[in-house]
């Protein structure tokens, strides 16, 4: 077996470990929470986690991409990836700051009334997450480092909840708890990262800086854009239906994106590889990039079989007990199953596209698919309810997927 597979079969073992303890971790969590802050206290306690959602896709920044694609291209020049590491951190901790003061303002409004601190303590959650330089380990192509520290961050934010969590009144507590774990995970891995670097200093370039921010910006655009439009199609839906169907919805929702996770692993593992491929040999780029299509169309394919032909049991296991209206679940799921074998190939193509340098194509497209499902969503809602939100997203899937598949081979051809 060569280096370089042997280290994408780590990394990809290293970043499944990682989803799976992304999702274990409020499976053993939620539940807790809720028996013992009850379902108005986790309320507020979910409120922040959306908060920080937002806030952490703001201070990320895209650079998960850009920094990542920067620092595999430059694998073997220390000084570069040194500039590369100031520059990030430079712009990380000004965006930080902006979501500090918006994070302190809005403790003041009436929603969080009595709950002040909830807030400001979620703020270390998200210092925390501006610390870690996970896109520095998958630039490297280490992501077994990912995996070790956020073992540790897991297993200390689920001890502090079991120990600190005991009455309603502890809604601060469980922030604390989470804040906590993410900012041990963020000062142990950066310690990590300045231990594979040498000692020497490295003098901010603000020309660079403003280099790195604007490559990062549309990057951060089109992924902001995503969870939005999942939020705006939630709305939608709420307006011209009953909580009932959106419940129905966002079950079926939350499997096609829980079996979705595994195309983000594959892209996670092969995205510093293909970006120095891009680089080093243009054919060996398209030769891996025809490889990796047939690959991922084939596992989503079967995914989906096995989604469509098994939704009764998976609605029936996760609702729990067979009531009623478990059927128009179960429809909803197998009409999704249809999105489930383009779904991979947008996330694919887009970073494809990142790596080619059409972060502003990459943006126009998430924003012209965007603007297409406001309409199509409310059309589809109004007439079909739920079923016909479900049918506008294989639509806005299978379009996305084309729009980023055409900008790709563009410009290979271009490059051709």
């Amino acid at each position: 077996m060569s280096a370089q597979r042997k280290t994408l079969i780590q990394n990809f073992v290293s970043l499944s470990v990682v989803q799976g303890l992304s999702i274990l971790f409020p499976l053993i969590t939620f539940p807790y929470l809720i028996r013992i802050l009850g379902i108005e206290g986790f309320g507020f306690f979910s409120l922040v986690q959306t908060f920080i959602m937002y806030f952490d896709l703001l201070v990320s920044f895209g650079f998960g991409l850009t920094a990542t694609k920067r620092i595999s291209a430059n694998i073997l020049d220390e000084l570069m990836i040194k500039r590369i590491i100031v520059a990030v951190y430079i712009i990380k901790a000004f965006l930080f700051t902006i979501s500090l003061v918006i994070f302190i303002a809005c403790s003041f409004t009436a929603y969080l009334k009595g709950h002040f601190y909830l807030l400001p303590l979620a703020s270390f959650y998200l210092l925390g997450n501006m610390l870690f330089p996970d896109w520095y380990f998958q630039g490297i192509q280490k992501m077994r480092n990912i995996t070790f520290v956020t073992l540790i961050s897991k297993a200390v934010s689920l001890l502090l909840i079991i120990l600190l969590v005991k009455e309603k009144t502890d809604i601060e507590y469980a922030v604390i708890a989470l804040s906590a774990g993410n900012m041990i995970a963020g000062i142990i891995a950066m310690v990590l990262m300045l231990k594979s670097l040498n000692k020497s200093f490295v003098k901010p370039d603000i020309f660079f800086v403003k280099e790195m921010f604007y490559e990062s910006l549309y990057v951060f655009i089109s992924i902001i854009l995503v969870p939005l439009y999942s939020s705006v199609n939630i709305f939608i839906l709420r307006f011209f239906t009953n909580s009932l169907m959106v419940g129905y919805y966002a079950v079926a929702e939350k499997i096609l994106n829980a079996v979705g996770m595994l195309a983000s692993i594959i892209n996670r593992t092969f995205y510093p590889y293909l970006s120095q491929l891009y680089i080093i040999s243009l054919e060996l780029y398209k030769k891996n990039i025809q490889r990796l299509l047939l690959i991922i169309g084939s596992v989503f394919f079967v995914l989906a079989a096995m989604q469509f032909s098994g939704a009764t049991i998976i609605i029936k296991f996760l609702m729990g007990k067979d009531h009623g209206d478990i059927s128009y679940a179960v429809t909803l799921l197998k009409i999704m199953s249809i999105a489930l074998p383009f779904s991979p190939f947008v996330s694919f193509y887009f970073q494809l596209m990142i790596i080619q340098g059409q972060k502003k194509e990459s943006a126009v497209n998430i924003g012209v698919t965007g603007f297409v499902n406001i309409i199509t969503a409310s059309i589809f809602t109004y007439f079909w309810s739920a079923v016909g939100l479900a049918v506008n997203l294989c639509i806005m899937m299978i379009m996305l997927c084309l729009l980023n598949r055409r900008s790709f081979f563009r410009k290979i051809q271009l490059l051709n």
